[in-house]
């Protein structure tokens, strides 16, 4: 008989939350889930994704260049892409970012997607320090000023 892998006991330790449901942490996190909820940023962006999800043609165009995208990936690995293959994505991608609908999408997507990446990178830092990180320990090694060849 072969041993099973993964008791119900393993099994249930693996699906057990790190934080109990009524934790402080938690709460706080809700609190700030609720403040970005409620934030102009959010809501505007949220505006502009919705208003792409409203729009066929302009979600059909967004569908065929992510295709296109996974195509050239593709070639890429398989050291097929062309000079021509880039040229046709670059217009592709100029073609979205002329079309209001599909640019503020992208846009929308970006900042969200920032939003959610500056709040893990602060957690992230504080939890490693042991204290709030100040703003320079949240750079990503660039001074921005061009002295380090950074820029």
């Amino acid at each position: 008989m072969i041993p099973r892998l993964c008791s119900e006991e393993m099994a249930r330790q693996f699906r057990m939350e790190t934080l109990s449901p009524n934790s402080a942490i938690l709460d706080k996190t809700r609190e700030l889930c609720t403040l970005i909820l409620q934030s102009g940023e959010y809501r505007d962006n949220v505006s502009k994704i919705d208003a792409f999800f409203n729009d066929k043609t302009a979600q059909s165009a967004y569908r065929n260049f992510s295709k296109l995208g996974e195509s050239l990936h593709q070639k890429q690995h398989a050291g097929e892409l062309t000079q021509a293959d880039i040229e046709g994505y670059d217009k592709e991608m100029a073609a979205l970012r002329n079309n209001p609908v599909t640019a503020s999408f992208m846009d929308a997507e970006e900042t969200l997607n920032g939003i959610v990446s500056q709040v893990s990178k602060l957690v992230g830092k504080a939890l490693e320090l042991g204290r709030l990180p100040e703003p320079e320990e949240l750079s990503d090694g660039c001074c921005n000023s061009g002295g380090c060849g950074c820029n």
